[in-house]
């Protein structure tokens, strides 16, 4: 018969005797490392740190952040005990100061009342704007090192969202959209591929981490073109490019596949950007075709991962 070890919980403070200097630095840390922090996963959101202890009005907040895909600004506040009404203003504070969309509270333990708090904020605002209640744990099985956990305890419900639009406030093409990215988020989580699941929009686009800051994967539906594509999108650096562009016959004989190289261009912002893609035939409209466009995804996206990160790191 199998024999289990117990699962210990750990009081946080044995970890970080202080929020200031010791814990927010830590998180901080953790969303700037290249491989994805816990905190974006369970966000479904990948972030950029924009400032630690920024100063709004006579406080600071503890980690000021952006939304890498769609430039959402971030408040994140922090403490090592139990929830109390002085943080939960302050992070509402916060937010307002500096008009961020998204509030994430993180504590060991979050009281009734403040959970209550969370979940009617959510309830009660406008759809983008999203109140996170993420509980901070620390785990060990026996004598092993320990592990964190940062396990949501309220978060916004996307069917909350959408049911506060107005009716037409999104189009069929929109709809469809979102509907076409929820699966495809739902097949990330049942599989055990490197792309990470992130939350759905209603738009023409699907952005991943691929481990390695200035850079990342997006999947886009092309509905003139009628295709379905996965891009590298390279930010800012022509180097880069044309590094894996000298190794392009290894490259797409790694992938399986040829694949276009599309030369640095200056956006509409005024940044350089450049793209190497892979595209296919697809009718997305087509609802029973969408399980095949999965498996396409899923398959190239585990390439690129298997492809790009090294080569990347190497290059900078």
């Amino acid at each position: 018969m199998s024999s289990f070890a117990s699962l210990t919980s750990q009081d946080v403070r044995d970890y970080w005797e202080h929020e200031e200097r010791e814990f927010t630095p830590w998180l901080a840390e953790e969303i700037v490392a290249e491989d994805s922090s816990e905190l974006e996963n369970v966000l479904g959101l990948d972030l950029e740190v924009i400032e630690r202890e920024k100063s709004v009005g006579k406080y600071n907040v503890d980690i000021f952040a952006r939304v890498i895909d769609d430039g959402r600004n971030v408040v994140i506040e922090n403490q090592l005990n139990d929830s109390d009404h002085d943080h939960l203003g302050k992070a509402i504070a916060y937010a307002a100061g500096v008009d961020a969309d998204i509030i994430v509270w993180v504590a060991p333990r979050f009281n009734d009342e403040h959970r209550d708090a969370v979940q009617w904020v959510n309830e009660n605002s406008r759809e983008g704007v999203d109140l996170f209640a993420i509980r901070l744990e620390v785990w060990r099985i026996e004598d092993s090192p320990p592990a964190v956990r940062l396990n949501p305890v309220e978060k916004p419900s996307e069917w909350k969202e959408k049911a506060k639009r107005r009716e037409g406030e999104l189009s069929e093409t929109k709809q469809l959209q979102e509907e076409f990215w929820t699966e495809f988020r739902n097949r990330i989580q049942a599989s055990s591929s490197p792309l990470r699941a992130r939350k759905p929009k209603p738009r023409h686009y699907y952005s991943n981490p691929i481990g390695k800051s200035g850079y990342h994967i997006s999947f886009g539906i092309y509905w003139k073109e009628q295709d379905l594509r996965l891009e590298l999108i390279i930010k800012d650096n022509e180097e880069a490019f044309q590094g894996l562009k000298s190794e392009k016959e290894a490259i797409e004989s790694e992938l399986r596949t040829d694949v276009e190289w599309v030369e640095p261009r200056e956006t509409r912002g005024g940044n350089m950007r450049s793209n190497i893609r892979v595209a296919r035939e697809a009718d997305i409209e087509n609802r029973e075709q969408w399980d095949e466009y999965f498996d396409w995804m899923l398959e190239y996206g585990k390439r690129f991962h298997d492809v790009f990160p090294e080569r990347l790191r190497q290059i900078d």
